[in-house]
Parts: structure tokens; sequence; C-alpha cells
């Protein structure tokens, strides 16, 4: 990548010229020339060979997020193509190579090389060395890390800033603290302050707000939460195939063959880091050993290789000198430094003691740190395991905790940052070690290593290594979950790996690009476990390569990939042939570059093979089709692309051209069609369609409504069907209007006749949204006695067909007549365990077919789709053996469609923590009126969107429900108040958090808020205290009379029924009153003997509500007059609701 200086010397656009500094070009030209004599040689650790670091520069794979939905490649020298002002993030894992690229970048603009962005000038701000620093302006800053002076510096800064480029190399090592998110915007230039402060000032552009920033980060969410203006957010990914392979045959031709036949080593060496490490010891002649089977055993490898090369020169043992290292690696590890002063280095190594370290001058101060990052980690990891047992164990334990701790902070992401940020960074900081521990622990080859010096691994630390892996298994996917599988990896035990994927119910890896070194690991797992249940990944077509073989051993597989290759053909042959692979789902997508993008997806089940395409404008009129020929799935792909390029000139599409190209498709069973144009040329066509595919089940005929589709329209639609449906009677097929679609199939005697099976509808509604269900209102079957809040929901289907709940929003897709029935059942706590990241996002539906069969069921669901939550959803399907994680086949803006087999119980499922807002719903409920209470009461419930109101209706029999319009839109874990009018009615709580997985069986009030009895019409809205009290639920009256004889003011006697349970808990004169009664004659001797040997209060208060009950109403109330005499502040707290209920007189 390269820049050039023309813009300094004359630049009409901006204004600057040569006469605003003095002597600008000699200036940065000397500057140029300082930064090539520092950065354009490397050199070698083992030979002390010098070469030129743009030799050995290989342009990595880097990755470009699209708004949160892909990834694109992008390369270096595209990074700034935006004419826009930008911030470009570059992230990337420790040992990916950003520092390297960052200085390539620099020095390219030095040597002046041409290039299609242009930068004045480049600075240059290594992070790690800034906590060295005192406190100094931003142009001392500069100036202290390159030749220009701060007058030089700012000058810039003040006549050229759009032309000047920051980068910001290794966020991850400045020192945050919650002064720098909060800094004023009006920060002076000129005031002397911290390092930090300067560069976080920089970044959110309250400094220099014109220049361009390039920031090199190994974590992107405290970053990000930094960053304003436009950014663009990038991944290094490694070197690919190819470029090894350069690499290798340039610099090592004698070497390349063995090195290529060493397979695990020279898929490793896709890391930069491990390729360094290797070219480091194929310089001195060392050999790679096979056996390096882990990035744990490479490190070991390269440190004994080290150590033999220099042990004439050790003045000390090698464990005394790793032990020193170690701990000299542990205290920059805690304290989140790379560089130590050389007081310090000395005090535990010394002279060739070095050879692990680097030298540096900061600030003309003497500095040293490892030779990598990454061996600060290893040698932090190999000191826990030097350590005595009990010290050791201590320290790994602490290890673990820390890291899950800020796995679980990360889990709940905030806008804004906090102290956890700081946890959640210093966690990232400290995953390697706990890799190279469980790569220590390899019983293999690592053993060798000990024994040849003397030293032993606990076998504690495995222990605790292998409790905690088992444990974030079965709670974390994506990057955590990755992790993981790296550490099982290192410990590279077959066994154990197979146990703990055995446990998984889903293996959720869609929302990250994968490295090589990624699928590596992912392969090696897959391989060492008999099956996985569900697996969701994204993957190139390159790395699919990689998994093909071990991915069959996945029950159900998700993936989002970039080409459909010969490998997607074998997966989707698979299903159906006696392998474990029974379900698959591919969605492919293309580049984001053009404004017509197609998005196919394939789903398998059997030998059934769905393909459907959603459209962003102008595309083929297929929707979806099934087949059961895996091979043509490729000629249809091609076919739809060629349409959706064709399509993008606005021109209809040629739909008769479709059905001439469904015609050369074998196996073809279902076809559903977007219709623009229902002529007679097409109506010919599709008969003849149908006379050449003896395979066809199904055709479904749709409207093209994006094109529009007005009263005439749909009346010329409905002619031409009718005269398509007298030639299709001729043909023995049958023609059905489901809503404004239409369902073309052969009809029952002759599908008997040619294929001797029974109509199969599986698919069928794909097509169709839920929009065109027939809706129906269930019959509510008496509820039990036993569980007076159950409602049994029964549906006697007149015909096959799709129908909507009018109740519960559910869609059952019929294949024939039947009756369903089916209930709101209890996510159970225990299950939900085992499902990782998923918590529900609706209700539990225990769903029961007497007769007939059900083919689909949409599941309805509340969220508000953007690109970081579109593949959120997922189904779980409750049966005996188990959990069944369900990927849906569609999902609309209201639905999530699924195919179905067996019934039982089925609920969705959202990946937690979702930033978010879901469509929700603001229910009223007025509680009855008891005799002499001060209050009227009016519980106010905040509800996703599809809990059905009859569910809490019926868990709220005995309040009064109230209508009104209730839809509005929360935000998860937000918080919210309500305000009310008339302004002296009270509200509690004043605010309260939203939560959004409410789904039974007890719906609690949000807020309760109490009115004036004579009170008949109040105004309620929501506000959201988030975003300065904003309103999401306008105020709206609200009308409390004429709710009936429900409001009728109770005795006494009702109030002590409606509050059993909390007397029962809270009453503590029990005797008193007990006395009272007995002397009244109200209860009897034996009655009052058992209440007074009762042990507590609670068993009295049992014992004597015996008595009350057989009593009847008159020795309720006057248990309710004594406990007034005796507890009246007991009483009053009750009344005021506190307890949920209202005090009579």
């Amino acid at each position: 990548m390269t820049y050039s200086l023309e813009p300094m010397v004359g630049n009409k656009d901006s204004g600057v010229t040569v006469m605003h500094l003095e002597g600008p070009l000699n200036t940065v030209n000397e500057y140029m020339q300082s930064i090539k004599d520092k950065y354009e040689h490397d050199w070698s650790f083992q030979s002390g060979d010098h070469a030129l670091l743009s030799d050995l520069y290989t342009d990595p794979l880097i990755v470009e997020k699209i708004q949160n939905i892909s990834f694109e490649n992008i390369s270096v020298d595209k990074l700034f193509q935006s004419n826009v002002l930008m911030t470009v993030v570059l992230h990337g894992d420790s040992g990916s190579g950003k520092s390297f690229i960052a200085q390539k970048m620099l020095l390219d603009w030095a040597s002046k090389a041409a290039s299609s962005i242009d930068f004045s000038v480049v600075f240059y701000l290594r992070c790690e060395e800034l906590m060295f620093i005192e406190q100094m302006n931003l142009s001392k800053l500069l100036s202290s890390n390159c030749s220009l002076t701060p007058v030089q510096i700012s000058k810039m800064l003040q006549h050229f800033p759009e032309k000047l480029l920051f980068i910001v190399d290794g966020f991850d090592h400045l020192r945050l603290t919650q002064d720098i998110y909060d800094m004023s915007e009006l920060i002076d230039p000129l005031q002397k302050t911290l390092p930090e402060v300067i560069v976080c000032a920089l970044l959110r552009r309250f400094l220099v707000p014109e220049s361009t920033l390039l920031v090199t980060t190994r974590t992107k969410n405290t970053v990000n939460k930094l960053l304003n203006g436009q950014q663009c957010v990038t991944e290094i990914l490694g070197f690919s195939e190819k470029m090894v392979k350069m690499y290798f045959q340039t610099f090592f031709s004698k070497e390349y063959e063995s090195l290529k036949a060493n397979e695990t080593v020279f898929t490793a060496c896709s890391s930069p880091v491990i390729r360094w490490i290797i070219s480091e010891m194929l310089r001195v002649g060392a050999n790679i050993k096979f056996g390096l089977e882990t990035t744990t055993s490479i490190y070991i490898d390269f440190v004994c290789t080290l150590l033999e090369h220099h042990s004439q020169g050790l003045s000390r043992s090698v464990p005394t000198l790793l032990r020193s290292l170690g701990q000299l690696a542990e205290r920059g590890m805690l304290e989140t430094r790379v560089l130590f002063d050389e007081k310090s280095v000395n005090e535990m190594v010394s002279g060739t003691e070095k050879l692990f370290l680097r030298k540096r001058t900061v600030c003309q101060e003497t500095m040293f740190g490892f030779m990598h990052r990454s061996f600060q980690e290893f040698f932090t990891a190999l000191y826990f395991v030097l350590l005595d047992e009990e010290e050791s164990q201590r320290k790994v334990k602490e290890l673990l905790y820390t890291v899950e701790r800020g796995w679980t902070l990360s889990c709940w992401p905030d806008p804004d940052f906090s102290m956890a940020d700081v946890e959640v960074r210093q966690s990232e900081f400290l995953q390697p070690v706990i890799l190279f521990l469980c790569g220590l622990c390899w019983k293999d080859l690592i053993p060798s290593f000990f024994e040849k010096h003397n030293m032993a691994v606990s076998v504690n630390i495995e222990t605790h290594l292998k409790e905690w892996i088992n444990k974030c298994s079965q709670r974390y996917q994506n990057e955590h979950l990755l992790f993981i599988l790296h550490c099982l990896f290192e410990l590279h035990q077959k066994s154990f790996t197979a146990k703990v994927l055995q446990r998984m119910i889903l293996m959720d890896l869609s929302n990250m690009s994968l490295k090589t070194t990624d699928c590596w690991v992912l392969k090696h797992c897959l391989e060492s476990s008999e099956h996985i249940s569900n697996l969701k990944l994204q993957v190139t077509s390159d790395n699919l390569k990689m998994l093909h073989p071990a991915l069959y051993k996945c029950k159900e597989l998700w993936l989002l990939i970039d080409h459909i290759s010969d490998c997607v053909v074998d997966l989707i042959s698979a299903p159906g042939k006696q392998k474990i692979l029974k379900k698959l789902n591919i969605k492919k997508l293309e580049n984001g570059g053009s404004f017509f993008h197609l998005e196919i997806t394939v789903s398998v089940r059997e030998r059934d093979i769905t393909l459907s395409f959603s459209r962003s404008m102008f595309t083929s009129s297929i929707t979806e089709l099934t087949l059961t020929s895996p091979h043509s799935v490729v000629s249809i792909i091609k076919w739809m692309e060629s349409q959706n390029k064709q399509s993008s000139s606005y021109i209809n599409p040629e739909e008769e051209k479709d059905l001439m190209f469904l015609k050369s498709l074998s196996g073809l069973k279902k076809v559903c069609l977007h219709v623009s144009n229902l002529n007679d040329t097409f109506a010919c066509e599709l008969l003849s369609l149908i006379q050449a595919c003896s395979s066809l089940t199904q055709l479904w005929l749709s409207p093209d409504i994006k094109k529009g589709f007005s009263i005439s329209d749909r009346k010329d639609f409905r002619k031409h069907i009718q005269s398509l449906k007298k030639s299709l009677n001729e043909m023995r097929w049958t023609l059905t209007f489901w809503g404004n679609s239409v369902l073309i199939k052969p009809n029952e005697e002759r599908f008997t006749e040619k294929l001797q099976t029974k109509t199969d509808m599986g698919a069928s509604p794909l097509l169709l949204t839920s929009e065109v269900a027939e809706v129906f209102t269930p019959q509510l079957i008496e509820m039990n006695r036993a569980n007076k809040h159950k409602i049994t929901y029964r549906f006697v289907c007149p015909h096959a067909g799709q129908f909507q709940c009018s109740l519960t929003s559910l869609v059952f897709v019929m294949d024939s007549e039947g009756e369903v029935q089916y209930k709101v059942d209890s996510w159970d706590p225990r299950l939900l365990d085992g499902l990782g990241q998923m918590q529900p996002a609706g209700p539990l539906y225990d769903i029961d077919c007497i007769n007939g069969s059900i083919s689909n069921l949409h599941l309805p669901h509340c969220e508000t789709f953007s690109g970081e939550n579109k593949d959120c959803l997922a189904v779980a399907h409750f049966t005996v053996g188990g959990i069944e994680m369900m990927q849906p086949l569609k999902v609309t803006e209201t639905h999530v469609v699924i195919d179905i087999r067996d019934l039982s119980l089925f609920g969705l499922l959202k990946k937690i923590f979702s930033g978010s807002p879901i469509d929700a719903q603001v229910l009223l409920f007025l509680r009855p009126l008891i005799c002499g209470q001060k209050n009227k009461i009016l519980d106010v419930h905040l509800l996703p969107k599809n809990v059905p109101v009859s569910e809490v209706q019926c868990c709220h029999q005995d309040k009064a429900y109230i209508e009104t319009s209730s839809k509005c839109r929360l935000f998860p874990h937000r918080l919210y108040s309500l305000c009310c009018q008339p302004e002296e009615c009270e509200v509690q709580p004043t605010s309260e958090i939203f939560e959004h997985n409410n789904f039974g069986p007890n719906y609690h009030p949000t807020f309760e808020v109490f009115l004036e009895v004579d009170t008949e019409e109040v105004r309620l809205g929501i506000l959201d205290e988030a975003e300065s009290r904003n309103v999401v639920w306008n105020k709206r009256r609200i009308l409390l009379t004429g709710q009936g004889s429900q409001h009728k003011r109770k005795s006494g006697s009702e109030f002590v029924d409606a509050l059993r349970d909390k007397l029962i808990q809270r009453v503590s004169s029990v005797m008193a009153i007990a006395d009272s009664l007995k002397s009244k004659r109200m209860i009897t001797d034996e009655l009052y003997n058992k209440v007074e040997v009762s042990d507590t209060d609670t068993e009295k208060m049992r014992r004597l509500f015996k008595g009350l009950d057989s009593g009847g109403a008159s020795v309720k109330a006057e248990f309710y007059r004594l406990l007034m005499e005796n507890e009246p502040h007991l009483v009053d707290e009750l009344e005021s609701g506190h307890s949920g209920s209202s005090r009579p007189q």
C-alpha cells in the first residue's frame, strides 16, 4: 500500500500550499527518510540476518464486515478508497500481523510509492510505548515518535488536517478509565494530559476531527464505543494456502517439499506468527518434526531450538531460567503491558539469557519486550505449570474465573463504556494463556520436554481445565465456543473432545469469519466425535473443502457460503443416504456490491431438496423449488443468477423462459412462482410444464404484489385462472384459491394412480406469508380444576390449507381436514441451561393433532429485524429423547416457519443479548374493588407482542381487562417508566426494566397505578429512561367506568380469601385472634388446642384457616375485624396494594 506527497505541494480544493509551512517539503522528506531508516529492514532472531521488510511482507486475507450480516474480502490498498472521512479498524488475534501491516503502510508512504489515495503526512503511534511517556500535548506526543518538531506538527495539524493519517497501533495497550470516556468534547490540543487521553480524543474526533484514522486492535467492542463517524471494521484472517506456498517456495525452496508434507505445520503457517517461527527455525537448519500437532508443541520446539543453540551461554539451569521468564511474563499480563524497563529485566535475566527478549528504545530509555506478544502468553502458562502444586492451582483457578467473568460481562453489551469493559478486555488478554495451559497437558509430545529438564505438570491443572471446558461449552456460542474448540485441539484428547461435543445441542459459529486455523481445529474436533447435533457455520468455499469430509457427522447443518461448489452438491446428496447428516440448510449470499442481490436457501430433508429465493427487486419469477436431483441444484442457481443480472435493467422478467427452463430439470416435485403477467402464452407454458414433468406434485402461483396489485389486477388474475382451471380439469389436476394465491395439484384419484402415495404438502406454504391464511377463532376447552390458569385451544380443520389462530397467531399448514389441540406450557429452566446463548423468544406451545396432519408450523415472533439479528431465531423442539434445535425454513416479518414431522412442544429461541428492540404490547387490568378500599388499582403489563392476551386474561380472571391500542416497541433490559394523569395518582415502581422473556405461567404487572375510587378516566404513557425519557407508547385516554359487576365491593370474608397465602405468612398475633374466636365459640376447643401447640406462626395460621373455612363468611369477617385491632399496620400495608390486594371495611 502506498501514498504520495502531492497534496503538500498544492491542492486547490483544500487551499493548502507550500507557503503555509517553512520548508515543508524538505521537512517531510527528512521525516520520510527517518521512517525508512527505522522500518525498512527486519532481522532474524536466530541468524541475525537482515532483510527488507517489503520482501518479507505478504498480503494477508482481510475481510470487511458488511452491515453486520456478511463478510467481504478487502485488500490493504483498498482500506481508504472511500472519499468519506472514516476510521478503519483492523482487528486480529495475537500474532495475526496487525503491527506488521501498520508498519508496512507507514513505510509505503515514506517510500513515495504510487497510490490511489494520498496523505500528506502519516503519524504512527505505538500504544504499548505510551504508558512510559509523561503528560504532554498532542504535538509534543507526535514529535516524541518522529523527527518532526512540535512546532512543525502544530502547523500541519492547523493547515491540512484532512490530509493526515493517524495510525494507532495496539489500542488494547492503552490504560482506560471512566474519565477517558467522560472527557469533554472541547479538549484543548495545547493542553498537557496523559497520552491515552490524547489518543482517545483522536478516536472520538474531539481532536483533529477532519483526519483519517487506522486503529489496530485485538478487541473490537471497546474501541467501537469510542469511535465517531463512519467506520470500516475489518478482520485479518491470516494467509491463504497459496500465499504460504509462495512464501516458502521463495525463501526456503530446499525445505519446501518436506514442510508441505507436514500438513499440520503447513496449515498452521497461515498464522503470521507461526510462519515467522517456522522460518526462524529453518534459517538455522532445525528439522521441523512431524509430531508438532498443536500450537503449543510448535512453541515448545522453538524454545528448545533456541536453548540448544545458546546452551553454552546460560548461567543458570533451564527450569530456573524459564521460571524467571515466566514470572516476568505474568507480571506483564496482569499489568497489560508488553515492555519492561531494563532494571526490572536485569533482576530476573541477564546476558545471553535475554535470548527470548527484544531490546527497544522508548523516549531514550532502554526497554525490553518478548520477541512476540504470544511468547509472553506462552511463558506465563509455563510459569503456572512450574510453580508448586498449591500455588499453581490457585493461579489457574483465578485465571479461569477471570476469563469466564469477562465472557459473562461481554454477553451483556452496553452501548456506553463502563468499567466492565476493562474486565472484558483483560479477559481477552488472558485467553491465550488458557490455550497454552491446555497444550502443556498434551500427553503425547509435551512430557518429553519436561522430563528432559526434570520438570513435571500437575494432573490437577488438567482436571481444572477440563471441568471449566465442560461447563463453558454448555453456555457460550460463536467466538467463545470457537475458543473452547481451540482448547480441545490443544488438549488433543479424542475421547474428551467427543464427550464435550456430544453434550452440545447447538454449535453456532455463524456470525464470524473462520480462519484457516479455525477450520483445521473444527475439523479435528468433528473427526473426534461420533456425531454433532446441530452446527451453524459461515465459511468460504476453500474452507468448506477442508471441512467437507467431517461435516457428514452433523445431524443438522446450517451453512452460509459464498459459492455453491462440488462439496456443497455432495452434502446435498447426503440426507437419505444412510448417513448421519439428515437435514441441511444452505444460504448463499451475493457480494453486497450490487443493489440487486439474490439470497438462496437450500434445505434438505430426507431426499427432498428445497431451494428458496429471496429477491431484492426484479428477479426471476421462481421463488421456491423442490426436487430430488442434487446435481440440478448448481444449474438452477446459475440460471437464477443469470436472471438476476438481466433483471437489473428494470425489465419485467420473462416468466415463460422460467417455465421452459423448469422443464429441463429432473426430479422436480414442487414449484412456487410469483407471476406479474398471467397471459395466454404463460398459461400454455404452464400446462406444458405439467405435462412434461411427471414427478411434479404441486404448483403455486401468486401475483407479484411488489409490482402493484390493484383491484382490476386481481380481477384479471382470477379471470385467467378460471380459464386455466378448465384445461387443468381435463388433465385431472385441481386448482384451489388460498387468498390471493393458487395451488395447483393432481387430484387424488390421478395422484394415487401415478405415485401410489398420499400428497405431500411439506414445503408448499413457504412462498406464502402468514397473512394469506384463513383466520379462525378456536374453541376454549373447559379448564382443568387442578390448574385453573391453563387454557386448551381446539381447532377443527375443515380442509387442507393454511389457518391462523386469532388468539395466539399460530399458523397451521394442514395436509387435510383434522382436529388440532394446543396449549401454552412453561419453559423448564433446567432444559434451557443446555442451550448455550439462547433464550425463549415466545411461548412454549404443546401441540397435538388428533387426526389429519400438520406439515408446517408458523410461530409468531416479535423481532424487529436489523443486520445484527437477522439470523437470531431458532426453534426448540422438545421430545422424549431431548431437545432438537430446528433452523427456520423461512422467517417473515411476523412468523418463523418450520417443517415438522412429529408433534410435541415447540418454542421460539433467540440469541441472548440482542441489541434491537422488539414489538411489545401494553395490557391493562383493573383490580376488583373491595369494600372500604381507598383506591382503584390498575395493573399495567409490558409484555412481548407474541404473548397471547387470552393467556394473561386467564391468569387474572378476577380482574377486568381494559382494551386499548397496545402496540409499542421496547428494548430488552432497558429501563422504562409510566407517566400518568391525573398527576396526584401514585405509580409503583417509579421505573422498571423491561423483561422481554416473560412467557408465563405467571404474568405479574410491571406497574401498579393507584387512583381515587371515583376516578373514571386516566391518561397513561410509557417513557424510555435511557433515551431522555422519550415517549415509546403515546399517552392515551383509558376509561375506567362501565367495567360491570366485577367491580362490586367485596366483603371482609372475600378479602380474607383473596389474601389467604399472604396472611398465613405474615400474621403474628395468631393466638390473640384465636383466643377471641374461641371465646365467641367460633372455633372448637380441639382446633384451638392444635393451633396452640403448633411450633410456628405460619403453622398456627394454617390450622386456624381450617376453622375459618368451616365457619363460613361470618367467621372470616370476624377474623378480619380482629386482625384490624391487633395488626393495623399489616392491614394498612395490604390496603396500599404492596401485597397485591386491597382492604375491605
